[in-house]
């Protein structure tokens, strides 16, 4: 009964009750045999498809699985790149203000457990896409300082504002500390385009992908509309633009 009633909720709330709203309009119209039924019909059925895991994760897939990632023994890097993935200006943390986002988050968490393990300097690549937005790498150096790392392994790019920017932005700090074999973190979904555009620049890099959207499981539940679930996919094909417009040198 518990499931059952989560699922009825599922459908109305939001993602769900508006594709829901959408569908049965789109019925009511056609009985009315009203003008643009049709379009209204494939609109419902983009946003439901996209908004449910199967479709979601088939979008995800073929970009998560470009790069596996690889053992950290078997890693041999000079220095860890994090990429920045957002920033929420102006809320408290522990010890400061501003806090990563999720995907951010979770890229930093993978970042901090490879500098544990291997002993190496943690790049921390992400500045201010917007004038009021806070520096993702100030609050990631911060983090880093109250979780214990040494502030001399800790060296920030505050300057990028996309992947392209953190790729040449990076490759000057790399040079200026010697570093050539970096190990770059960022999410999954996003590897091969930051993969592209670094090695575009002429850096020798180990991809580390982590963060994760496209998992196995499939339930009842994977076929009600959800927010989440839509925010992915677009996030997948936000990833096929970019990584289109950086093989046609737009980035």
């Amino acid at each position: 009964m518990l499931y059952i009633v989560k699922w009825i909720y599922s459908w109305l709330l939001p993602l769900g009750g508006i594709v829901l709203a959408l569908g049965l309009l789109a019925a009511y119209q056609r009985r009315r045999q009203s003008a643009g039924v049709k379009w209204l019909a494939a609109v419902v059925l983009v946003l439901y498809a996209l908004s449910i895991v199967p479709v979601s994760n088939w979008l995800l897939r073929p970009l998560e699985q470009e790069y596996e990632q690889p053992a950290a023994q078997a890693l041999d890097g000079d220095v860890i790149i994090m990429l920045g993935g957002g920033v929420l200006a102006g809320v408290p943390d522990v010890d400061g203000e501003g806090q990563l986002s999720g995907a951010a988050a979770n890229r930093f968490l993978t970042a901090l457990r490879l500098h544990r393990a291997l002993g190496l300097p943690l790049l921390l690549s992400g500045g201010k896409v917007l004038p009021d937005d806070a520096s993702e790498s100030a609050v990631a150096r911060r983090m880093l300082l109250s979780l214990g790392a040494a502030e001399s392994m800790i060296y920030t790019d505050e300057e990028s504002r996309n992947t392209a920017e953190n790729a040449a932005f990076s490759k000057a700090i790399c040079e200026a500390n010697g570093w050539r074999r970096p190990i770059v973190v960022t999410s999954a979904f996003h590897m091969e385009r930051a993969a592209y555009l670094f090695r575009r620049e002429g850096l020798d890099i180990t991809p580390y992908p982590c963060d994760y959207r496209a998992g196995t499981g499939i339930s009842l539940y994977s076929f009600v509309p959800q927010a989440s679930v839509l925010a992915d996919s677009c996030l997948a094909i936000k990833e096929y633009v970019g990584l289109a417009a950086a093989r046609a040198g737009l980035q």
